[in-house]
């Protein structure tokens, strides 16, 4: 994992996303099984995002979609943007709680993105035509069962908070959370 970034706070995940994100040319992608405990942190990132940006947005400037494990049937959405972040629980010796953001051609090099989408992802990434980046965290469990791990939880928080700041800087939402020194 030599070119995959890990980051154990929310300001430094902000760092990588503001390089990362381009106003009304980004899509954010959840992806997993919430029946899959940890396996649920992009849908359940996803759906929070989605919540808090019909609630607080000014403007649109990203596109948040759950896709659950049919990552395969939003190529289109993908494809419709430049730039295409995909959040999902990885396989990867990192810390919990502590989020990695990756690139595409790191995916299929390390194989990090958990195999529980009904079609590999390293797969579908060759089909993107968008810059694709993963923000991921390390699942600890993936028994069915519906929830997620205290540090899973932590980690969906931290990348939350990160996202939203991200988007403030753009005057894209309203001031949600206090910044911190």
């Amino acid at each position: 994992m030599k070119n995959v970034l890990v980051v154990s706070t929310e300001a430094e995940l902000e760092e990588l996303l503001r390089k990362v994100v381009i106003p009304g040319e980004t899509a954010i992608v959840g992806m997993g099984s919430e029946l899959r405990c940890d396996d649920g942190f992009g849908v359940y990132l996803a759906r929070s995002l989605s919540n808090l940006l019909a609630r607080y947005s000014k403007k649109e400037c990203v596109t948040v979609v759950d896709v659950g494990t049919a990552l395969e049937s939003y190529l289109d959405v993908l494809n419709s943007k430049r730039v295409s972040i995909l959040l999902d629980a990885i396989e990867a010796p990192i810390p919990p709680s502590d989020i990695a953001l990756l690139s595409g051609n790191e995916i299929s090099e390390h194989s990090v993105v958990l195999s529980t989408h009904t079609i590999d992802v390293s797969l579908l990434v060759g089909l993107v035509t968008s810059e694709v980046f993963v923000v991921g965290t390390r699942a600890l469990c993936l028994d069915i069962r519906i929830g997620v791990t205290k540090p899973v939880a932590q980690a969906i928080q931290k990348t939350i908070k990160a996202i939203i700041r991200v988007l403030e800087r753009y005057g894209c939402v309203e001031s949600l959370f206090p910044h911190q020194p």
